[in-house]
């Protein structure tokens, strides 16, 4: 077990990491937190001093780019959800309990700290009826520890801190210590770690029941924790494209500024004998007068600002934002014709980045799943393996839905037409290869059809369905109902 003094340690070396900071500063640009909110604007003064300026427009607005494609990629890689599919009529019934709805949304906040921060975590647990549960666990108090040291793989301890507060509305840092058994609850207050007293059970063990008045526990062959990557690398997707988001940041407030100041304009005193032009420029601003003298005079003088090239390069600034964060920019709407085609090269981008985080997911959805399936296995006396299923992660590019009708009315009287020709030719074709044409054309499993042994009546009735859509007049009805010959003839086989 660590000691106290060790685990003070690996805590302070964790908060000061750069893996942490860069973690940390993806959550903080994720939240609208952008280094502009910090900017200053300074002047040197008469004796060479660098004082921060009051009296210029200071406005600071951050754009929140990295959240829209943060949120972008997630929405997209889970756009269809998440599929455990399994011939197994047994294991897929088992199945279904663990991934539903409320385990998508732990996965989706996983998947969110690992596009932000870098990396994700889950952690999973026996709930009251003593089946298993996955939660979302916060990646950025979560150290991993071998005996040896800190390391990127999960080996020995898992460490968790997190601030609580105590009595007296006083600040803590709550500590977890987690091995494959047992979880140790500690107080941090300063640099003194206590064990919790508020903890009754501590350590306590992670598969725990109760029989009567004695409590009995299970040990584990694994730390409940699992950790999703972003990439190699563990680094944020907003690594490469900040640099980018500060300088639109800059160029958008820096316009604003421009914009606010210029309708004050410079303003040129002539006949001024003071020494404080501090004090001669807030009595222009909150008085609207000043002082200059028998022979003095004031004027204003304005100033063109550069509006076309801020612009410019505002635009040029966003596009590559989006480029280099292989993203889709949801404002390039074009000539406003934006067809199906058109839609998918533009998540083409898209796509090929989220590919790469959707093999991570599906090999961090294994274990999750070899974890279930061993809890399965004990409970029904089966032997299944995770081999037994395939995971599937299909993402789905947003088309137009008119497009969408139109391709599938087009799709139906196609169809209609290969049956057609298939049932003219009948007499010529032999039964088996006309079979087998057929549940080709309408996509049907040839060997189901054949052990339902189709008849020539059969075949029959779906000529005179064909026949009968032909004689219905519009061309807009015959296509219109050339979808419901493939589902009639598809019923019929």
């Amino acid at each position: 077990m660590l000691d106290t003094g060790r685990i003070a340690s690996i805590i302070a070396a964790d908060k000061y990491s750069r893996r942490k900071k860069q973690a940390r500063l993806g959550q903080r640009y994720y939240d609208g937190k952008h280094d502009i909110l910090e900017y200053k604007i300074y002047y040197i003064t008469k004796e060479g001093k660098l004082v921060e300026d009051l009296t210029k427009s200071n406005i600071r607005i951050p754009h929140p780019f990295f959240h829209e494609i943060a949120e972008q990629e997630v929405s997209y890689i889970l756009s269809n959800g998440v599929q455990f599919e399994t011939d197994i009529e047994e294991l897929e019934r088992s199945l279904k309990p663990y991934f539903g709805d409320e385990f998508i949304g732990e996965l989706k906040e996983v998947v969110i700290d690992t596009v932000v921060r870098g990396f994700g975590y889950i952690y999973w647990y026996r709930d009251a009826k003593g089946s298993t549960c996955f939660c979302h666990a916060d990646s950025i108090g979560i150290v991993e520890v071998k005996d040896g040291g800190e390391t990127d793989t999960i080996n020995d301890y898992i460490i968790r801190y997190y601030p609580v507060s105590i009595k007296d509305g006083k600040r803590a840092v709550r500590v977890e210590v987690w091995n494959k058994d047992m979880t140790w609850y500690y107080l941090q207050t300063g640099g003194t770690l206590i064990l919790d007293p508020n903890v009754k059970l501590n350590p306590y063990p992670h598969v725990l029941y109760r029989s009567g008045d004695e409590l009995f526990y299970e040990e584990c062959d694994r730390l409940p924790f699992l950790r999703l990557d972003n990439n190699r690398k563990q680094l944020s997707g907003l690594h490469q494209i900040k640099p980018i988001i500060d300088d639109y940041d800059l160029m958008d407030c820096g316009l604003s500024n421009n914009l606010q100041d210029i309708t004050e304009g410079i303003y040129v005193v002539k006949g001024f004998k003071g020494t404080d032009y501090d004090e001669l420029l807030m009595n222009v601003k909150s008085r609207k007068v000043v002082g200059v003298g028998d022979k003095g005079d004031l004027d204003i003088k304005t100033v063109n600002i550069p509006y076309e090239a801020r612009l410019a390069k505002m635009a040029e600034d966003e596009k590559n934002i989006y480029r280099t964060a292989l993203a889709f920019n949801p404002s390039q709407t074009g000539d406003g014709n934006i067809t199906n085609i058109i839609l998918k090269s533009r998540y083409t981008l898209l796509d090929m980045k989220s590919r790469k985080l959707i093999w991570n997911i599906k090999k961090f959805l294994r274990q999750l799943l070899g974890i279930v399936i061993e809890e399965i296995n004990v409970r029904e006396g089966t032997s299944y393996t995770a081999d037994d299923v395939v995971i599937k992660i299909d993402p789905v590019v947003p088309t137009d839905e008119k497009e969408d009708a139109e391709i599938r009315k087009l799709d139906a009287e196609t169809t209609r037409e290969q049956v057609g020709a298939l049932l003219d030719a009948e007499a010529v074709m032999d039964a088996d290869i006309l079979l087998k044409e057929l549940c080709r054309v309408l996509e049907i499993d040839y060997q189901t059809a054949a052990e339902r042994k189709m008849l020539p009546q059969e075949i029959e009735m779906v000529r005179e369905l064909l026949h009968g859509q032909e004689k219905e007049g519009s061309a807009a009805g015959a296509a219109g109902s050339g979808g419901k010959d493939h589902t009639a003839a598809e019923a019929e086989l």
